[in-house]
């Protein structure tokens, strides 16, 4: 037992392979939204090919979406779940979501990133031919339709103040803001 050597273990401890994948979402309808698109880990690989999990990695957004306009809602990356969502009302447009997932035993040094990408599609709108009349041409006055009336967004009757009503008036003709029609005193049949 007096006869000894001492010596020193060198163990290096590497950290298991990350990898994070690009995803692509769509065509969502902007209109209804989609509170669950997909879930950013579902291709995405923790040690060696086997699947990430919230057990082993962390989420973090790295570049959020960009509005179409200021204030506009946009698609998100919920990091507690990992969940892809579009709210209702997301206007029309391709939006791209910058995140990374980081093992969470080696927080700081063993971290992945990748891009979701997002198409969202406008409603169908449909606007329908309208009849009027006949209207005494001489007084002029409401045509007694609105052109909104029986047009759809969505599916669904329009909502006068969720679509922009545009037509070109003429000397006889006057479309207004509201969908009524008017016409112009003095007329001709």
């Amino acid at each position: 037992p007096t006869n000894c050597s001492t010596a020193t273990v060198e163990v290096t401890v590497g950290a298991a392979p990350i990898a994070a994948e690009n995803d692509t979402y769509g065509p969502v309808n902007g209109y209804d939204g989609n509170s669950n698109v997909g879930n950013a880990l579902d291709n995405d690989s923790f040690n060696g090919g086997t699947p990430a999990s919230l057990d082993d990695v962390d989420i973090a957004v790295t570049s959020p979406a960009t509005p179409v306009n200021p204030g506009d809602p946009v698609p998100v990356l919920d990091p507690a779940t990992g969940i892809v969502s579009v709210p209702a009302g997301t206007p029309a447009g391709s939006y791209t979501i910058g995140y990374e997932i980081c093992d969470e035993l080696n927080p700081t040094t063993n971290c992945d990133g990748a891009t979701i990408s997002v198409t969202v599609d406008p409603p169908v709108i449909l606007a329908n031919g309208d009849v009027a009349g006949p209207v005494n041409g001489a007084t002029g006055g409401d045509a007694g339709i609105n052109v909104l009336a029986n047009d759809e967004l969505n599916g669904d009757p329009v909502i006068p103040g969720e679509v922009t009503l545009t037509s070109t008036p003429t000397a006889e003709l006057t479309v207004n803001p509201d969908g009524t029609v008017t016409v112009t005193p003095g007329t001709p049949e």
